[in-house]
């Protein structure tokens, strides 16, 4: 810093302490003189980050870069938004003969993020798009004073960092994974995955924020292609907002008193087969097995043919490769509530048929073979019953849960002997803490990528693997640029 620089923050710290000694102690007013200080603070801020901006700047006549020499030097402005504000200086741009792309060394070796933001700018952006909408976000941390930016960056930052996550997403969650832990105390781990409804852009949604015909992609998309495969909404004929479903998966830790440790979020937007979320899955649990073979793995999901098919497939490789023994399970609830239908086909009156679905469930929970028992006392209900209404509701129930018992789903007393969880809750949770709360908003829409970016954040956050995740990132910004020998 410039010794003027230097006076002049000095002559403002003392005009703020020589107006406060003058200001009576009744007349104080908190509120704005925080903002004062924060103003001075920031002031300080913005002047160091152009000294750090300026070190990390390179004056030699040519560099290195990927592999070749850069030269044509030139100094041109430069404006980068910081924890502290915009600041802008003069910094060396590089050139290989014959013109084309530029580097800026600066950029580079201090890991400026899309060319603009600094890497704690860009954090702040992420993790905040993850909690809040844009609008939210904009208006918070307006109101802290820090990292003020505009909503369009709200969108434009958070969606360059998740494609860059894309294009390695497989290489970077491997990276997670190995610096993560299991809990120490964990001896049961529970896998789940579950559908989740998803706002969208239709097919012929109207272009929002372009003002032309035929807008340039998207900048993230400019700069690492199509992100993510095709979503449902790009064929489903619809005007404006198109609901498809997207898909969460959980991968859960309880310990020997079947008390909850920790979870493990992931979320997709919608695409078919839902493959990216169990193979997600599946890569969690090995890693969970690898460094702790002796957890007893279980499946749980409601009865939706498609989850069961992908969770079934994860254990038949788990049992093959890892001599691992899942265990299976209904979501009791689900099973309850054909056990409830079922009840008051078969007693009209309420009460009476409160007391058989509560006696139904007590023993499917309670005896190892309830669901035998069940099923007989249900046939025999059934077989009162003249054809109808009644007797088909008591036929679908029993088609669903004899078909559970066949895969072997329905050991629920086993597993509570076990302090294992007989449910599908953290799922569930996961659905809505995940997507619900987030993303469901009055008129809300997203772009397959825009949804994705909420997601991967909100999980990444949720799974307390969200510092991690970005300094993963923010190295792939970093890159060396020696000047040239």
């Amino acid at each position: 810093m410039t010794t003027s620089r230097l006076d002049k923050m000095q002559r403002a710290i003392a005009d703020f302490r020589r107006e406060l000694a003058e200001t009576k102690a009744g007349d104080l007013d908190c509120l704005e003189l925080e903002r004062q200080i924060q103003g001075l603070v920031n002031g300080l801020g913005r002047e160091l980050m152009v000294e750090v901006l300026k070190r990390a700047d390179e004056d030699a006549p040519m560099v290195s870069y990927e592999g070749e020499t850069w030269g044509n030097r030139r100094v041109t402005k430069g404006t980068y938004t910081t924890l502290f504000g915009d600041v802008a200086l003069d910094r060396s741009t590089y050139q290989k003969a014959g013109g084309g792309r530029v580097v800026i060394p600066l950029e580079k070796r201090l890991g400026i993020v899309e060319k603009r933001y600094t890497p704690r700018v860009a954090r702040i952006l992420s993790r905040a798009v993850a909690l809040m909408t844009a609008e939210e976000a904009e208006g918070m941390l307006a109101e802290a004073g820090v990292a003020a930016v505009s909503k369009s960056s709200l969108h434009r930052v958070p969606h360059a960092i998740a494609a860059r996550y894309e294009q390695r997403r497989e290489q970077i969650n491997n990276e997670l994974r190995e610096s993560d832990d299991v809990p120490d105390a964990a001896v049961t781990v529970q896998v789940s995955m579950d559908g989740v409804m998803v706002p969208q852009d239709g097919e012929h949604a109207k272009p929002r924020g372009r003002k032309t015909e035929a807008p340039e992609a998207p900048r993230h998309e400019q700069r690492y292609g199509a992100v993510g495969g095709p979503s449902p909404a790009d064929n489903d004929n619809a005007e404006g907002r198109a609901w498809h479903e997207g898909c969460v998966g959980t991968v859960s830790f309880w310990d020997a008193d079947g008390e909850h440790l920790r979870t493990l979020y992931v979320a997709r937007m919608p695409e078919s087969g839902k493959g990216t979320v169990a193979d997600e899955l599946e890569d969690e649990l090995r890693a969970a097995l690898e460094r702790r073979p002796d957890l007893r793995v279980c499946f749980a999901a409601d009865g939706n043919p498609a989850q069961w098919q992908r969770l079934e497939g994860i254990g038949v490789r788990l049992s093959l490769t890892m001599q691992a023994m899942p265990n299976w399970l209904l979501d009791f609830f689900h099973c309850a509530t054909y056990l409830g239908d079922a009840a008051k086909a078969a007693e009209p009156d309420e009460a009476k048929a409160r007391v058989l679905a509560a006696d139904w469930c007590t023993q499917m929970k309670e005896l190892d073979d309830g669901a035998t028992r069940v099923l007989k006392a249900m046939r025999y209900k059934r077989d009162q019953l003249p054809a109808g209404t009644r007797r088909d509701v008591i036929e679908k129930s029993i088609n669903f849960i004899a078909g559970q018992a066949k895969h072997g789903r329905l050991h629920y007393a086993q597993a509570r002997r076990e302090h294992r969880p007989i449910g599908t809750g953290v799922v569930e949770a996961a659905a809505k803490t995940v997507v619900n709360v987030r993303m469901k908003r009055a008129g809300a829409r997203y772009s397959q990528h825009g949804g994705q970016t909420i997601m991967t954040f909100r999980a990444a956050v949720l799974s307390g693997r969200f510092d991690s995740l970005m300094s993963t990132i923010e190295r792939s910004y970093v890159q060396a640029v020696p000047a040239a020998a």
